[in-house]
């Protein structure tokens, strides 16, 4: 069975759910929605979707060549 594609078509922005109250850092609700925008902030980019408490975060991957 292959897993249903999400239908987006607005800014990574509306994928955010808020800012973290422990690091503030900007939170998305899945790992999905966390990778998802920053494809689209960062094109090119690799970065890590990490959990903090129940919401995702992002982080760079550093040792890249820039």
């Amino acid at each position: 069975m292959k897993t249903a594609i999400r239908d987006f078509n607005g800014p990574p922005a509306q994928l955010m759910v808020g800012t973290c109250l422990a690091c503030g850092k900007a939170s998305f609700a899945s790992r999905r929605d966390a990778k998802r925008a920053a494809r689209s902030m960062f094109p090119g980019v690799h970065h890590r979707a990490v959990r903090c408490g129940e919401r995702w975060h992002l982080q760079r991957v550093w040792g890249e060549a820039k």
